[in-house]
């Protein structure tokens, strides 16, 4: 297999990587890269990955290789680096450790450790009040994990917040959560639309909250999980008879799987696009990313430094370590 590499470019951090600047669009990652120094033989997926500019990043996904009979939260420093074609690998530079990236996300490993237990805990999504959003950023590094677990039986929304520079307990999402399988949160770069699934009517669909915000307000924990004015609906250009599960947003664009029965089979790759307020019809992926066999919880990772977007999933493909693994390619916008 190919040794995997990206580099990411800021201002700031643009000292090492100046060859590639000048071409910093880079080759479109056509092929689909199997992330082994991640993946292990057992299930590996469900994961997560913060935004970032200067080439650091972290890695947090759902694995059975700690406790085997459940799945559990674990985190991985990470870096881009760019050799031939993108790629993503573990983080080993202790010099690295004192970058701000990786003073900012420190409490993730701890927030992980909160989340995990003798249940399943699937979907992480690592917020960052002060990094995350579009909206006038909090004045405070106040981080949420959210996920959901099946530690009461039905999946529930759940997260672990960081602030006042404690980790605090597991708490509900509450206006996200019913009485069946809700999971998958996914949040607007505005802050005030949040989408999940949830099998509330019967089989898996996309919802949406919109938060009511009349001027631009300073986001803080409590106004993003429990806003004082709401609606929920079903958004049925996603959603159909089948399976719809794990919505992505990133800027306009939606990525989710589905088991619609004009995929190549199992679960496939989806994607949408906003325009003019409204989700446009969903398109498979194609051959090019989607097999007969399942593909699950993709995400797209904010590089800013590529003409195209870096995304991650999950397959249980021939050819991984065992169950499913982590994959990574590139997106056209």
């Amino acid at each position: 297999m190919k040794r995997i590499a990206l580099c990411l470019i800021s201002g700031l951090f643009a000292i090492g990587c100046l060859p590639f600047f000048r071409e910093k669009d880079g080759e479109f990652l056509s092929e689909i890269v199997n992330l082994e120094q991640f993946n292990s033989e057992f299930d590996d997926y469900n994961s997560n990955i913060a935004s970032n500019k200067s080439g650091q990043t972290h890695l947090l996904f759902s694995s059975k290789r700690e406790k085997k009979n459940f799945l559990n939260l674990v985190y991985f420093p990470a870096e881009y680096t760019y050799d031939k074609m993108l790629g993503l690998e573990k983080d080993k530079s202790e010099a690295n450790s004192y970058m701000d990236y990786f003073l900012h996300y420190q409490p993730v490993r701890r927030m992980a450790e909160k989340a995990n237990g003798d249940f399943n805990v699937f979907g992480p999504k690592t917020v960052s009040l002060s990094r995350s959003f579009y909206s006038p950023p909090s004045q405070r590094d106040d981080l949420l994990l959210f996920y959901a677990d099946d530690s009461e039986g039905n999946l529930e929304i759940k997260y672990v917040s960081y602030t006042g520079g404690q980790v605090q307990e597991p708490a509900k999402f509450d206006i996200l959560n019913s009485s069946a399988d809700d999971a998958y949160p996914t949040f607007s770069p505005g802050g005030d639309k949040i989408y999940f699934c949830s099998n509330r009517d019967g089989n898996f669909d996309i919802y949406e909250v919109s938060v009511t915000v009349t001027v631009p307000v300073n986001m803080t924990a409590e106004k993003l999980v429990n806003p004082e004015k709401y609606t929920l609906k079903k958004v049925e250009e996603l959603s159909g008879p089948y399976d719809d599960k794990c919505p992505f947003i990133h800027e306009n664009k939606m990525i989710f799987v589905s088991n619609r029965p004009e995929g190549s089979g199992g679960f496939d790759i989806y994607e949408s696009t906003l325009a003019n307020g409204k989700w446009g019809a969903p398109v498979n992926l194609g051959n090019r990313v989607n097999t007969r066999h399942d593909e699950y919880r993709p995400i797209i990772a904010d590089t800013q430094s590529f003409n195209y977007n870096v995304m991650i999933f999950s397959s249980d493909r021939p050819g991984g370590k065992g169950g499913f693994d982590l994959y990574m390619t590139g997106l056209e916008y």
